[in-house]
């Protein structure tokens, strides 16, 4: 019985076969062939190389033209797997699998395609493994050309819907790949050492109702992506996309939770700490809901950080790119320092702000009773990249400041006391735009550092961001002393001045 992979293989394979065949023009009997030596295919490379492929996955199907850029026709008597099929590589030629195809006809001055697959067996090592095979190409002049197949192979713990009801360590050695989901249990907790690597596969996520603490190094980081290591395109890997996976969410009785150099990235969401399910219970807030340190959330769907009426402590992060907010403060108290907000979310314009502040969620009061934001940069795409929101008519806490920040917020200047005193010892880069705009011309305009260009590299064809920051923005050298103490170290290990350290995650760092 033959497996739904090989069937979906074959499909895919049939559709670009079918396509192909509405340019094709059939053979007849004034078509010449040639047996020279010297006719000979040519190949778009020499090599069909996989990207990391998963032991006992079957691999996405890749493809490859081969030309026959002779005047004359050529006869290929046999297509055929060096291995004769036992290196695990599956093959398509011309619309016909098998570890073996028999008379192949190409016309002068045309092509074929030639899709292959791989699944490769587990062989007990934790490191990678090279797979190598060959497609042979026999003319029928009896000339041989050889395409060479290569794939690395990575050994995994297989993870399907497991519950963690105990104390666990998750090491090393070998990536996880999670189907379903990952549970932790009330009372368990799940320890994932440095350089662990956790894969989940579309629609699995990680949920905790007990504790996590996942605690990467500098060199070593804890990673949570999503399983996919092969391209949409041949410059973007799926790892680099949004929603390939759920993400992280930390329930309602889960405390105490820790993440350390940690990468998050490509989910429908990034960490969301549910509402506690006491309320506004003042005993909530006593407890640490999440400490998040040196860590990085990008390229989610929804909202990148979600906190719902928790105690948290966010320091040395950077928290990008969200379909959603990159992060959303719905009541408690939270302490953002040296953290890098920025919203740059490339797949829909439709996303949501850099940043939300709020006391109510569905029309509930949370009282924030504390919202601070020390040496930060929150920035975006757009001129508004703050939204604080309160409930009116009711006495419910709203503590918000911004202090020592580049911030991106429109400011009209008839806001009131509360708000100038909010952001009054921050840069404002929009404040350029708003209150200059009468003043400016587009030239002008175009010179001011606001926005991406704060950074090294923000999206472009390949879809890859490096927040760090570019000489010239404003975020250097504006923040406070005091803040700085308890994070002298960046996120990526630079040493931050003993005084005027830059604002964000990032201390700017020349190339000399």
């Amino acid at each position: 019985m033959k497996s739904i992979a090989k069937y979906m293989f074959r499909i895919v394979v049939l559709a670009f076969v079918v396509a192909a065949g509405f340019f094709c023009t059939g053979c007849n009997d004034d078509d010449v062939f040639s047996s020279s030596v010297n006719s000979r295919l040519t190949f778009e490379a020499d090599t069909l190389s996989f990207d990391t492929v998963w032991t006992g996955v079957t691999s996405s199907t890749r493809r490859i033209r081969i030309y026959n850029n002779n005047k004359d026709g050529v006869r290929i008597t046999s297509v055929a797997l060096g291995s004769g099929g036992t290196s695990g590589f599956q093959m398509n030629v011309d619309g016909q699998s098998g570890s073996v195809v028999n008379d192949v006809e190409m016309l002068g001055n045309d092509s074929l395609f030639v899709f292959a697959q791989v699944r490769i067996a587990e062989d007990g090592e934790d490191l990678p493994h090279l797979v190598r095979d060959s497609i042979v190409f026999t003319l029928e002049s009896g000339v041989q050309q050889k395409l060479i197949l290569e794939a690395w192979g990575q050994n995994v713990n297989v993870l399907r819907g497991v519950t963690i009801d105990s104390d666990t360590h998750f090491d090393s050695s070998r990536p996880y790949l999670v189907y379903d989901s990952l549970v932790v249990t009330k009372g368990a907790t799940l320890f994932l050492d440095a350089g662990t690597t956790v894969c989940f596969h579309n629609g699995a996520y990680l949920g905790v109702h007990g504790k996590i603490k996942a605690k990467g190094t500098l060199e070593q980081p804890v990673t949570l992506r999503c399983d996919r290591t092969d391209k949409m395109l041949w410059y973007l890997p799926y790892d680099r996309m949004d929603g390939g996976w759920g993400g992280v969410t930390l329930y309602g009785e889960s405390f105490g939770n820790e993440f350390n150099n940690v990468d998050i990235h490509g989910g429908l969401w990034g960490i969301n700490c549910r509402l506690p399910e006491s309320g506004t219970d003042e005993d909530v807030l006593a407890k640490q809901k999440l400490l998040l340190l040196n860590s990085v959330i990008t390229n989610v769907r929804g909202n990148a950080l979600d906190l719902n009426y928790v105690q948290s402590l966010v320091a040395n992060c950077e928290i990008s790119n969200a379909g959603g907010y990159c992060v959303r403060l719905s009541g408690g108290k939270n302490e953002f320092v040296h953290t890098t907000i920025a919203q740059f979310y490339p797949w829909s314009a439709g996303h949501k702000e850099a940043l939300l502040f709020t006391n109510v969620v569905d029309s509930v009061a949370y009282p924030l009773e504390q919202a601070d934001f020390k040496n930060c940069l929150i920035t975006g795409r757009t001129t508004d990249e703050i939204v604080g929101q309160t409930l009116e008519g009711y006495d419910v806490a709203f503590n918000a400041s911004f202090r020592y920040c580049l911030i991106n917020i429109k400011l009209t200047g008839e806001e009131g006391e509360a708000v100038t005193k909010m952001f009054e010892t921050c840069v404002n880069e929009t404040a350029d735009f708003h209150n200059k705009s009468l003043n400016l011309t587009d030239e002008d305009k175009e010179k001011i550092i606001w926005g991406k260009k704060n950074f090294v590299l923000v999206g472009g064809d390949y879809y890859y961001y490096d927040f760090s920051l570019d000489s010239l923005s404003r975020a250097r050298g504006i923040g406070l002393d005091e803040y700085t103490d308890d994070f002298p170290i960046d996120r990526r290990g630079i040493q931050r001045p003993s005084s005027n350290a830059d604002a964000g995650c990032y201390q700017y760092k020349s190339e000399e």
